[in-house]
């Protein structure tokens, strides 16, 4: 196995002949001779990634080239030399999502610093869900407070290696801010929540959303209170959904395991699971913005249109300020359960409403009713008073005082 020195060597020359800036050698640190190994990279490097490309069996030099640029990724890693860090951070850069794996799986065992938390926020933005895993398991390995806030705000468990896009706010009839970066790891179209950050502050960006709201601003507490029973419908309809397409999911998972002859399928269908319960846990866990990780998250509603007998929030924006990425951020959300599905849910939630009312009746004609008796009870007290004061006034006088 190379030395740290050496293995560094050889990835600053493979990032050099891809075109990509890689912190110098160190001074004083000895350039290793060319390998075999080195060869192997040189040749997919220029000969591979032209087009049309000049060598003529790329896929197994490419499998070779990454393979031994992976190792020399994990031997800087294990050597914990914090000042690799720096040189290990342009392979985000390349193509390769494995490589970009085993980057992050090196910084992890080199221990990011506090300090490093700036650097490496944008590392778990890749589009590619098994590098934004990696990154969480990196993030995890640090120590300091800022980069525990970043791992927390970044966090995300689900895998794949098919690169995503952003999701098309349009196709929402959603409005996307000037100079908005779309946030992978903290976007779920398909529950209806996309986040972004801007490079502008909050009062531009809240400009922008005004202009375009039917209400707002609203704190977020504010928001919750006014339209607490429409998101308590919504919440319950996703919920019904969410067990309707488990309890399918788990027939289904059962069917694949009865099949002995296809245990792959049903162990790709239990991958497939996990990620939708993990997505869903993360949206529940999204719609609370923690104070830890957003500061004054403020609303403006989009849409508002009536589905049976209320009148929901079905477009809105919050914005806040992102603790951990110190910019400013906003999550676009929308409706993503069918009407039928919130007025099944508003049957029941009408009737609470009714029986909340009720009590809230109730409750204040309690109220006024001990006010009464306060002030009944007051006013004999005075009367008593002045009663006692008009005896003692009298006898004072019968007795010559």
């Amino acid at each position: 196995m190379k030395t740290s020195w050496g293995s560094m060597a050889a990835l600053s020359a493979a990032l050099i002949l891809a075109g990509i800036e890689l912190i110098p050698l160190p001074a004083g640190a000895a350039t290793p001779a060319p390998s075999p190994k080195d060869e192997i990279v040189r040749k997919y490097v220029d000969g591979c990634q032209s087009k049309p490309a000049k060598e003529p069996d790329c896929d197994k030099i490419r499998k070779s080239a990454v393979e031994i640029l992976k190792e020399d990724l994990l031997t800087l890693g294990s050597s914990a030399n914090h000042s690799f860090l720096l040189s290990i951070l342009p392979v985000f850069k390349i193509e390769e999502t494995e490589l970009r794996v085993a980057a992050a799986d090196a910084i992890g065992m080199i221990g990011p610093q506090d300090s490093d938390a700036e650097l490496l926020a944008p590392l778990a933005n890749d589009p590619v869900p098994e590098v934004r895993r990696a990154v969480t398991q990196m993030l995890s390995h640090g120590k300091g407070s800022n980069l525990k806030l970043l791992w927390q705000r970044t966090m995300t468990w689900q895998g794949g290696l098919t690169p995503e896009v952003p999701a098309d706010s349009g196709k929402y009839s959603l409005p996307v801010a000037p100079d908005s970066t779309y946030l992978f790891y903290a976007s779920t179209a398909a529950h209806g929540r996309v986040s972004y950050i801007t490079r502008k502050g909050m009062e531009p960006v809240m400009a922008f959303y005004k202009g375009k709201s039917k209400r707002g601003p609203l704190k977020l507490d504010e928001f919750n209170t006014f339209y607490r029973y429409q998101l308590s419908d919504e919440q319950e309809a996703r919920e019904r959904i969410w067990k309707q397409i488990s309890d399918e999911n788990s027939k289904q998972v059962a069917a694949l395991q009865k099949d002995t002859s296809n245990q792959q399928a049903a162990f790709e269908k239990i991958t497939q699971l996990q990620n939708e319960n993990m997505n869903q846990r993360l949206v529940e866990q999204s719609d609370q913005f923690r104070a830890d990780l957003f500061e004054a998250p403020t609303v403006f509603v989009l849409e508002e249109r009536q589905i049976g007998q209320r009148s929901y929030p079905t477009r809105y924006v919050v914005l806040y300020q992102e603790k951990a990425l110190k910019s400013t951020g906003y999550r676009l959300s929308w409706m993503t359960v069918p009407d039928e599905a919130i007025k099944a849910a508003q049957l029941a939630s009408l009737v609470r409403e009714k029986e909340e009312e009720a009590r809230k009746k109730e409750n204040e004609a309690l109220k006024k009713r001990a006010e009464e008796l306060k002030n009944l009870e007051k006013k004999k007290d005075e009367a008593e008073k002045k009663k006692f004061k008009k005896g003692q006034d009298d006898l004072e006088k019968a007795l010559g005082f």
